[in-house]
């Protein structure tokens, strides 16, 4: 099976300028990626925006899931807990672990820790993969 490359992707894409252009490393239960925040991921003074710290887990469970099965996988259900924020400049890991599979639906857990070992992010999501 030939694994198809987005390089526009808004998350792992190399080639859009814009975009966070992720690293991820994934084995069959597991996957992560490290992330530093930069000034344009900006909110309030100092603190990533909630929905780039959301764009990232989802990124992180959406390819883990795309990399083994080699079809885009889309995001049926994401439930997120905050429960610190990341700052800018603060290097953070993403890591998801898949829980379960029924045919094209799969079920992830992930979250986002701190370099200090806090985890500022908990989340669930349902991923169901292109047909």
């Amino acid at each position: 099976m030939e694994k198809k490359e987005y390089t526009r992707c808004f998350g792992c894409g190399k080639d859009n300028p814009i975009g966070l252009k992720l690293d991820m490393y994934v084995n069959e239960s597991d996957s992560y990626a490290d992330f530093v925040p930069k000034p344009e991921h900006q909110s309030y003074d100092d603190r990533m925006h909630g929905g780039l710290v959301s764009t990232l887990i989802d990124e992180v469970m959406g390819n883990h899931v795309f990399v083994l099965t080699g079809k885009p996988a889309y995001t049926a259900d994401l439930h997120l807990r905050f429960k610190d924020s990341v700052k800018i400049g603060e290097k953070v890991r993403i890591e998801s672990h898949i829980v379960s599979r029924r045919g094209r639906l799969f079920v992830t857990k992930g979250c986002v820790i701190k370099e200090n070992g806090t985890v500022a992010v908990t989340a669930e999501a349902k991923l169901m993969t292109a047909s």
